[in-house]
């Protein structure tokens, strides 16, 4: 049988010594990690996030910008932009092997301040930014206003993302981004099959649906973390797809915790990579995740500080001095017999200073890693517990 390859990243990489792929799974890796517990299960959206912080990066100066650079890509401020420029530029209204993938981004500017013609021109031209004005001192207004953008955004998904007293007295901005992705499986799940069973859990086992069927899929086993499986979305004839969702489940000796702790970006990709297209049955559960999450505490974590304070230096934005005052990330994801729906928005507000072989079936019954790969690049990550 074939093994399985991830395609070449339909990225433009300008320095082909650039790891960029590593580093980015690692750091979805790490955001995961920084963001919930092992025993809960969560998922996020590493493209909505680093997408807000891309824009910000190039908005910012000196230790505002080198902590921004550090995290995204650990390059050159250059080669962030033209990285996570060229990647937003590759999602919009994508719809490819079975995949809706849309994703929009929207800065809204309080009528008080304006942004900088030359930064205003390069987040429109280098991420398709559509920026607009507002009063955000009117809140129901301006919160009806940007949640209207989310939800058309993300198909009615993400709703009511914000709330009008959650907006800061004397925000002046938004920076919003929002991704959609809708995907039916190359072979769907047949409803006859879906049953109950126990998923051993975190905390104790459960009754829940679970989907079953038999075929050709892309396994890996001989590994040092788990079993591996990736499921295409429309790919009939079982070559390389653009889009997957993976599977990750931790051996039998070890767990969750351990695993995530443990694993790199690169283990990860040279996992999915080696999986090889064998006949197999496959057992796995109905997944429906929503999570939200306040981005400071975890960004902190991770290195991020000045743009949550006074000494923040966003002067290529605006010349209002700029602090981030909030970020919020919220995320959504649903599999069925048919395929997968999920959704993510990232929300930053900012201040003034002063988001056929008979084989053993294959039963995901243990809490597991899981993800949405574009390319080599991780759109969607999460835990399931």
């Amino acid at each position: 049988m074939p093994s399985y390859r991830l395609p070449i990243s339909c990225i433009p990489n300008k320095n082909p010594n650039m790891k960029t792929e590593s580093h980015t799974s690692s750091l979805a890796l790490s955001l995961l990690r920084h963001s919930c517990l092992p025993s809960e299960s969560f998922v996020l959206s590493p493209f909505s996030l680093c997408t807000a912080l891309s824009i910000l990066h190039d908005g910012a100066d000196g230790t505002t910008q080198e902590e921004l650079t550090k995290l995204l890509l650990n390059r050159t401020p250059d080669e962030v932009t033209q990285f996570y420029s060229s990647l937003a530029l590759s999602l919009p209204s994508t719809s490819e092997n079975g995949v809706l993938l849309k994703s929009a981004t929207r800065f809204f500017v309080d009528d008080s301040i304006s942004l900088k013609k030359e930064f205003q021109k390069d987040i429109e031209d280098k991420y398709h930014v559509k920026v607009g004005n507002l009063k955000l001192s009117c809140k129901v207004d301006a919160a009806n206003e940007m949640n209207a953008f989310v939800e058309e955004a993300t198909d009615g998904k993400i709703k009511d993302s914000i709330q009008a007293e959650t907006i800061s007295d004397g925000a002046k901005a938004y920076l919003i981004n929002a991704i959609y992705l809708l995907g039916k499986w190359s072979t769907p799940f047949d409803l006859h099959d879906t049953h109950k069973r126990i998923f051993n859990g975190h905390s104790g086992s459960r009754e829940m649906d679970f989907m079953k069927k038999a075929g050709y899929f892309h396994v890996h086993e001989k590994n040092n973390f788990g079993t591996a499986l990736l499921l295409g979305y429309d790919d009939k004839k079982h070559l390389q797809s653009r889009f997957n969702f993976f599977f990750l489940m931790p051996k039998k000796s070890s767990n969750l915790e351990k695993m995530r702790n443990k694993i790199t970006g690169d283990d990860l990709l040279n996992i999915l990579k080696k999986a090889k297209l064998r006949y197999n049955e496959i057992t796995v559960p109905k997944i429906k995740i929503e999570s939200k999450l306040n981005g400071i505490d975890f960004l902190k974590k991770l290195g991020v500080n000045t743009i949550f304070n006074q000494d923040a230096d966003f002067s290529k934005i605006s010349d209002s001095p700029l602090f981030v005052s909030k970020i919020i990330h919220s995320t959504i994801i649903e599999t069925d017999e048919f395929g997968t729906e999920a959704a993510s928005s990232t929300e930053v507000e900012m201040m003034l200073t002063g988001g056929c072989i008979v084989r053993t079936p294959i039963i995901f019954d243990r809490p597991f890693l899981f993800g949405i790969l574009d390319n080599d690049h991780i759109i969607f990550i999460g835990q399931f517990v």
